[in-house]
């Protein structure tokens, strides 16, 4: 899977790249807020460059990213307590399907990218003793952190109106190495906002 990510954020930015069209690149400026699979809550900031190619625009640029979520599990008389936090810095590059700067409305959202990821994942019990460190009362607890790469892939829909825009988007993580029991894959659904400069 990373290696199929990989090559496609290899080929979008050839194909940026060899445009015959001159290209204008405007600086913007987004954020959202989220929630993934779990219930737990997500936000991102970003800064980017839209880059508009003759018919085409794409954007690329640098996200920042935060996720916290928790689960519980029942096995035999014990309840485990889960927690994972992700910290993400990624480069991510967009392309926007029929992204008009002058009459706005809708557009398409397709992107793929790589990121550094933080991850902190902890596993809590009140009666079970054998997780790792003893709490003192019957039950224990194992925390884990650990960095990671990933590769990204972004899907949404977006309206353009003026200088603003609003999206729906499905930023995907694929996290190349498990930390602890966090999961591998996460995807996150968001409502962000952003503005060209």
């Amino acid at each position: 899977m990373k290696k199929i990510l990989s090559a496609l954020l290899v080929i979008v930015m050839f194909s940026l790249g060899s445009s015959s069209y001159a290209a204008s690149f405007t600086p913007t400026l987004r954020g959202g807020l989220g929630m993934d699979i779990n219930g737990g809550l997500a936000f991102g900031l970003s800064g980017n460059y839209l880059i508009k190619m003759g018919p085409e625009t794409s954007e690329i640029g640098l996200s920042l990213y935060s996720g916290n979520s928790s689960r519980s599990t029942t096995s035999g008389v014990h309840t485990y307590n889960y927690k994972t936090s992700l910290y993400v810095l990624g480069l991510v590059v967009n392309l926007l399907p029929n992204y008009n700067a002058t009459t706005g409305g809708m557009f398409g959202v397709l992107g793929v990218g790589m990121a550094g990821v933080l991850v902190n994942w902890s596993q809590q019990s009140n009666t079970d003793s054998s997780l790792g460190t003893p709490d003192g009362a019957g039950g224990s607890e194992e925390k884990i952190s650990a960095g990671a790469a990933a590769s990204i892939v972004n899907l949404g829909v977006g309206w353009l109106a003026g200088d603003l825009d609003v999206r729906f988007e499905v930023p995907m993580l694929f996290i190349f190495n498990t930390v602890g029991g966090a999961s591998s894959f996460v995807p996150t659904f968001t409502l962000t906002a952003g503005y060209r400069l």
